[in-house]
């Protein structure tokens, strides 16, 4: 039986449709995302520098055109990646860049006997403004967590900044923290690595009373 989901399917077709059009008629991969290249190294770092990935398994939700996928070869980074995106022409342009990466067309909203991974990660996926957008936010929040086994992160635009176009969503941090609460009370929120952007990280587990070095002597 497919997750109950309703409220946020409301924009999806929407949203698939406006990122098909990008990737069909932008010739640059940067164009194609809506976003620049140092937006997106420190929306990657600001996830690498926390978290150790040598080995996990990495669910990239909203691959887009497997940009996360080129930051972790740049790396050095060796991980059982997989990046899932709406938008075909976006999965078709991942795997002309990277034919040894793993991507597919999918919505995980309809996933059934969904795999597991160490971390799902989301990476400015919920910045077009659109009917139902908050409901989509916390489904598919949700979703990401119910997948992972240490961590779901989700990097958002904050409405502390200004100038955006006019479809763009930018997101109230506190608004975003108390939803993410609901879901787990292990939660990180950082503002402090873009103007334009924040990141939530939802965790399984205290990160910090579960770290080995800490314990050592106790």
């Amino acid at each position: 039986m497919k997750n109950d989901f309703s409220a946020a399917r409301m924009g999806l077709d929407e949203v698939r449709d406006y990122w098909e059009r990008r990737a069909s008629s932008n010739p640059d991969d940067l164009c194609k995302i809506e976003s620049g290249m140092r937006g997106q190294r420190m929306r990657f770092e600001n996830f690498l520098q926390n978290h150790p990935l040598e080995g996990a398994k990495i669910l990239d939700l909203g691959c887009g055109v497997g940009d996360f996928y080129a930051h972790l070869r740049k790396k050095n980074i060796s991980c059982d990646y997989l990046g899932v995106d709406l938008a075909e022409a976006m999965v078709e342009r991942a795997k002309e860049r990277f034919p040894d990466g793993r991507f597919a067309v999918g919505n995980v909203l309809d996933w059934t006997d969904a795999p597991r991974f160490d971390y799902t990660v989301a990476f400015a996926i919920h910045n077009v403004r659109m009917e139902g957008g908050a409901e989509l936010l916390r489904d598919v929040t949700k979703r990401q967590f119910e997948l992972c086994d240490r961590g779901a992160h989700l990097s958002l635009l904050t409405d502390r900044f200004t100038g955006f176009d006019s479809h763009i969503q930018p997101w109230r941090a506190e608004e975003v923290l108390s939803m993410a609460l609901e879901i787990t009370p292990y939660v990180v929120l950082r503002h402090d690595y873009l103007p334009n952007d924040f990141s939530v990280t939802l965790y399984r587990e205290p990160v910090i009373d579960r770290r080995g070095d800490l314990l050592a002597d106790l």
